[in-house]
């Protein structure tokens, strides 16, 4: 079992902090599939989660695992990004007893400056079984240095089974590398073909973006958040490799 109790003196938004802290933990390597995470605080730098979390392990192999603690700052698109994390070594502490560990937030090496990011929503209507994918808008986009200015637009392919089956895409925005599109693209797809299907997002020269249920982190948990809300907008912020 964990405890997690409180943290202090959480920077705020400003200083490259948070807003309203939240933490997910993981016990590695991975013991279940369950997801763990706190509530949210809202505008707290000093939040009290005084929540408990179990994890299926034993004593014997708690010693060969690692704590993992990340900080996340939430906002209305549920961005995923790790602000700052603690990993604690269990082999390093007597758990045979209840014990308190105060651990420093170690900040995330890459700044969001330095991430090319695309904000998209999705959304599923199983009655018209019609897909919508809206381009929101994109910021940090890197301009090649062959290149004195950028036009760029998205390119998005529905992928079923791995095949591209259908290509749409978006306007493109002139001079921009913080473009805003706000445009939706709407694709049909059965919904017997939702568990197999995919969204790949080529973003003109910068890179792309695939979105589905095999997927990793959160390109998978924004596709399964949209089969489970149907009919519900869901956006999230992805990165752009």
């Amino acid at each position: 079992m964990c405890l997690l109790l409180v943290a202090h003196d959480l920077a705020g938004s400003d200083q490259g902090g948070f807003n309203d802290p939240y933490v997910r933990l993981a016990l590695l390597p991975e013991v279940d599939s369950r997801k763990r995470q706190t509530t949210i605080h809202r505008n707290d730098p000093n939040p009290l989660f005084d929540q408990h979390f179990k994890f299926p392990v034993s004593h014997e192999d708690l010693q060969s695992k690692t704590l993992v603690l990340q900080v996340f700052d939430y906002d209305r698109f549920s961005r995923n990004d790790v602000i700052g994390e603690v990993i604690m070594t269990m082999s390093e502490f007597d758990v045979a007893n209840s014990i308190e560990i105060w651990g420093e937030i170690t900040k995330n090496k890459k700044p969001r400056e330095e991430l090319q990011e695309v904000l998209v929503s999705l959304s599923y209507l199983p009655s018209a079984e019609r897909l919508t994918v809206v381009l929101l808008k994109a910021r940090n986009l890197f301009l090649p240095q062959c290149k004195e200015n950028m036009d760029p637009f998205v390119k998005v392919y529905l992928l079923v089974n791995g095949k591209r089956v259908k290509k749409k895409k978006t306007a493109s925005k002139k001079g921009s590398c913080n473009p805003v599109w706000n445009e939706a693209l709407t694709f049909s797809l059965s919904s017997s073909n939702l568990a197999n299907a995919a969204l790949e997002g080529k973003e003109r020269i910068k890179g792309n973006c695939i979105i589905g249920p095999k997927e990793t982190g959160p390109e998978k948990d924004h596709w399964i958040d949209m089969t489970q809300s149907p009919r519900k907008a869901i956006a999230c912020w992805h990165t752009v490799r």
